[in-house]
């Protein structure tokens, strides 16, 4: 009878399910209960969702909210989670916040203690690396530093049971096989040196200069060298030429760079063969210039006083006999051609008789480079003291063209 029952009601119950159900979609259109959840692309277009399922990783505290704010600062204002300046939050906070499921970051600062030798350094970071904590606190980080983490006794003092402690390494200046380098190194002595840098220290293959047992101080300096034959590349300086202009406007000795040399540099490649870090030859296999040199241009004035009158006032001037005055024109017409600024630029001679060197005039007087009567006085004494006159020297010079 029951069953009976229930069936005859079937019909009934299925009418008002549908009846519910038609209405609350009626409902649920005119009010919008899901608008917030989509959006629509234009008029007939794709609907897109404007919300996100946003999740928070907060130290040990995970939130998961779904909102539709578009960048993270607002994500984090609407969920009410506060963070300040000194905090790091990834992505950062004026990111936008493009994906369905999306993740925020945040990274509390807190109180740390870094110490560089005797220094303390008190300071508030978010930074988790080591590395990143030191330089935070503003500790300049080089090649092979170290910062570690280690307990801090004066937790009374500051309040923190760790503290960051920076490890600077020690500049290594090697001669490796011929070329300078410099190195960073937290090594205590060579030989951990040689292992860290994974050089073999077989003393038949590598000679050392110092112990492998010497203790590693900043800017030690030794050298390697390789057993036997070795080539060597070596980056040399290649000096620049100076080319010269002598500017008789220019007062005497007046030097102007009209145009600045450089240096240039070549790699050469030796064959050296090596004895217990003593070299016992090399030679050349290559060079190849890299940079070629520029010349230096200098102007070098030679404008002097000379003193009044002709060459025959000069010479009675020092006491030359006028019986002499053809010998001596002769000479040094052939030697200066009267010019008290004559240089032989093979020999170095100078001066009116091309005195060599011509330091030696300075015994007749301390204008002797640039005043022809001192010159002559000079010529007069080698002249007599060497030949025994003039005309002797000019004999002389006849037959030889020198004196």
């Amino acid at each position: 009878m029951k069953f009976r029952e229930t069936k005859d009601n079937l019909p009934i119950i299925i009418l008002a399910l549908t009846i519910i159900c038609l209405v609350f979609g009626i409902v649920s259109k005119q009010t919008g209960i899901f608008a917030s959840a989509t959006s629509s692309d234009g008029e007939g277009g794709a609907v897109v969702s404007s919300e996100h399922y946003i999740t928070i990783y907060d130290g040990d505290n995970k939130i998961t909210v779904r909102s539709n704010a578009n960048t993270i600062r607002e994500a984090l204002e609407r969920a009410d989670v506060k963070v300040s300046e000194s905090d790091t939050v990834e992505p950062a906070l004026d990111e936008t916040i493009n994906e369905e499921n999306f993740n925020i970051n945040i990274y509390r600062a807190r109180e740390v203690v870094v110490l560089d030798g005797q220094t303390k350094k008190y300071i508030k970071t978010a930074a988790t690396d080591p590395i990143k904590v030191a330089e935070a606190a503003g500790v300049e980080i080089l090649e092979a530093d170290l910062v570690k983490v280690e307990s801090f006794n004066n937790l009374l003092e500051s309040g923190m049971s760790a503290a960051y402690r920076v490890y600077h390494a020690k500049t290594v200046k090697l001669n490796f096989f011929g070329k300078n380098v410099e190195l960073r190194t937290q090594a205590k002595t060579v030989r951990e040196f040689l292992a860290e840098r994974e050089i073999d220290m077989n003393p038949e293959i590598n000679w050392i200069s110092v112990p492998e047992n010497t203790k590693i101080t900043d800017g030690i300096a030794f050298s390697i060298f390789r057993q036997g034959k070795q080539t060597v590349v070596v980056d040399e300086v290649i000096k620049f030429n100076e080319k010269t202009t002598y500017d008789f406007s220019l007062d005497y000795g007046k030097r102007e760079i009209t145009k600045a040399g450089q240096n240039g540099s070549r790699t050469v490649t030796y064959e050296i063969d090596m004895k217990d870090g003593k070299e016992l030859s090399r030679k050349v296999i290559s060079s190849i210039v890299t940079k070629e040199p520029v010349t230096q241009e200098v102007k070098v004035g030679m404008n002097i006083d000379l003193p009044a009158g002709t060459h025959e006032d000069w010479m009675a001037a020092v006491g030359i006999s006028p019986s002499d005055y053809g010998y001596v024109n002769y000479i040094i017409t052939r030697e200066s051609h009267w010019n008290p600024l004559s240089r032989n630029v093979s020999s170095g001679a100078t001066g009116l008789c091309q005195a060599l060197p011509g330091s030696k005039m300075a015994i007749a007087g301390a204008d002797w480079e640039t005043n022809p009567i001192t010159q002559l006085r000079w010529c007069n004494g080698y002249a007599v003291g060497r030949y025994g006159s003039w005309q002797k020297a000019y004999e002389f010079w006849i037959k030889n063209h020198w004196w």
